[in-house]
């Protein structure tokens, strides 16, 4: 089979190269929570800012991540009301360790890992202090902005 050079195709070998670092790419604001806080607030958090995982930190430190799974299953599995939520912390549910990939780590790394490990987004660390986070969304972005010319070499044009 012929396999013809496509936008696609010189889209797919950008993510390969060195400008397609997770540092590059990664949100930096990430929205996190500490082990203490609530479920209730990270229900809260979830769904005013529609993502599905915060990162658990202390002082910086990543300690785990809790997804809007996580807290389902959590819930489920203690058989609590909506009304016994407010009382329950984060760390009752979270998973540790978070999975997580250094600055210098690839988007395509990053999509490896989050396919066999089956998870929406990878925490980004220098040592064990959290600095961004890629999502699915984020490598969707990278690709499809590469595919249309909307970003060379890692920087954003859009």
């Amino acid at each position: 089979m012929d396999h013809k050079e496509t936008p696609s195709h010189h889209a797919a070998e950008r993510l390969l190269d060195e400008y397609s670092t997770c540092e590059r790419w990664m949100t930096t604001r990430v929205r996190t929570l500490a082990p203490s806080d609530s479920i209730e607030r990270a229900r809260d958090l979830l769904k005013h800012h529609r993502i599905n995982q915060l990162p658990v930190v202390a002082r910086g430190r990543l300690l785990g991540i809790v997804t809007d799974r996580d807290i389902r299953s959590g819930l489920a599995l203690r058989g609590r009301a909506a009304a016994a939520v407010a009382e329950q912390r984060v760390r009752s549910v979270m998973s540790r360790p978070a999975i997580a990939l250094g600055c210098h780590s690839t988007l395509l790394n990053a999509a490896e890992v989050m396919r066999h490990s089956r998870i929406g987004a990878v925490p980004i660390v220098r040592g064990e202090k959290l600095v961004g986070i890629v999502t699915r969304s984020d490598i969707l972005d990278a690709f499809v902005g590469l595919a249309n010319g909307r970003y060379y070499a890692g920087f954003r044009s859009w």
